[in-house]
């Protein structure tokens, strides 16, 4: 086996074709591994990040890939994946002979990469066999390795389970926007076709913005570079069938966009918005219902809400998945303070737990 180091975009060696085909087989195969998700991503924030994409061979043939950039906005010298700062599930690509590929990857990073201070690599799925082999390398080669709490990925598990799930979609709690909204006029969901999305982009942007105004959390879109990500991604999408960009309107008006994805058997919750002139009667909720509604037509296995436990998705959720986030140090220093603070994070939320 031999790794080829790649640091500029344009001598990628796989094509578009060959990188998903390997994504397609990997342990964690997610819209976040493919290679429109890593090309939109990075052609947005490469301003930030420069690119230390290490793909594997066997013989002539590639078997497996790590997407990683060094990035820039840490004072410490990091080394992260691609997509750290938008995607909710990431891996390392490694479909056939894992154990061997990864310690091939953390022993090029220890012996040829020198510039780097530390590896972050947040939301890795717990389900993946990635921590564990990454905990044998480091331990071999003598590195720190930390690992944080896990993080709660809530879903929907539908697949013959459609009975139960519409008896949950079905609550009164659930059930009331719709009943409220469908006696104020012509309600309409619709998941936009291609000639459609770029209209109705502007209005969810604007629409998310003002959402989040009067809140403590300012919308993502008025950092220009995310405007720019939701750009590429749906340029890269239109033609793949993995985007699903919906709309609930009431009388023509827009009062709720869901931007999420359609990807390996699953609906993906991603990033909502709806209108706040409605907000007391739940035109969120209302969306998620015909999103649950429709994955089920479609015969979906999941509606995977991602990262994250908020209350909304506990109220749909059947099941709960997790991600684990990893550190891995070549100072003894800066891996005694990261230990440090995070003993001290636990103790805190235990004290208040």
């Amino acid at each position: 086996m031999r790794i080829k180091h790649i640091v500029d975009v344009s001598d990628i060696p796989l094509s578009r074709e060959e990188w998903n085909k390997l994504v397609l087989h990997n342990e964690t195969n997610t819209i976040f591994q493919t290679f429109e998700w890593f090309l939109s991503w990075y052609k947005t924030f490469a301003i930030n990040n420069d690119l230390c994409l290490l793909v594997v061979y066997e013989n002539e043939a590639p078997i497996g890939f790590a997407p990683l950039v060094f990035s820039k906005n840490n004072n410490n010298k990091t080394i992260q994946l691609a997509g750290y700062s938008n995607a909710d599930y990431l891996d390392f690509v490694t479909p056939t002979k894992k154990q061997d590929v990864i310690n091939l990857i953390i022993e090029y990073l220890t012996y040829n990469i020198n510039d780097w201070d530390q590896i972050i690599l947040n939301n890795i799925p717990c389900e993946s066999s990635t921590s564990m082999l990454i905990y044998e390398a480091c331990k071999r080669l003598n590195l720190k390795y930390l690992k944080k709490n896990p993080i709660n990925c809530p879903y929907l598990h539908i697949q013959g389970r459609h009975d139960e799930v519409n008896k949950l979609l079905n609550k009164y709690s659930n059930k009331r926007p719709f009943n409220y909204f469908r006696k104020q006029g012509d309600l309409k969901y619709q998941v936009l076709t291609k000639a459609e999305t770029q209209k109705h982009l502007t209005t969810f942007i604007s629409q998310h913005i003002r959402r989040w105004a009067t809140t403590s959390s300012p919308s993502l879109f008025y950092n220009p570079l995310n405007k720019r990500f939701y750009d590429y991604l749906t340029e890269q999408l239109s033609d793949t069938g993995w985007l699903h960009f919906s709309v609930l309107e009431l009388n023509e008006t827009p009062i709720s966009y869901h931007y999420g994805f359609d990807y390996d058997d699953k609906y993906y919750w991603y990033k909502p918005s709806f209108n706040v002139d409605y907000s007391t009667h739940s035109p969120g909720t209302l969306l998620i219902r015909y999103l649950i509604q429709t994955a089920m037509e479609n015969e979906r296995r999941e509606f995977d809400f991602t990262i994250g436990n908020e209350p909304f998705k506990r109220r749909f959720a059947n099941k709960v998945r997790h991600n684990t986030n990893l550190h891995i140090h070549r100072s003894k220093r800066l891996y005694w303070i990261q230990n440090a603070l995070f003993h001290a994070g636990k103790l805190k939320r235990h004290i208040i737990d």
